[in-house]
């Protein structure tokens, strides 16, 4: 992943929590909207780590 793609996936992450913190001030559910962003970042993590894992396995050596 390039800088500007970190960048792009930053800004949309903090444009998801800024409406997220919206909604609450207009009366959204607190827990939904908390729910929802942190499985997004569970999953965002979670699939780093599966790459890296994978990846950590396919370097192994086979005897």
């Amino acid at each position: 992943m390039d800088k500007d793609e970190r960048a792009r996936r930053a800004a949309e992450q903090e444009a998801r929590a800024l409406a997220a913190l919206e909604s609450i001030r207009n009366g959204g559910d607190l827990g939904r909207e908390s729910q929802a962003l942190s499985d997004e970042f569970t999953d965002r993590h979670w699939g780093r780590f599966t790459a890296w894992t994978r990846g950590l396995l396919r370097r192994r050596p086979r005897d």
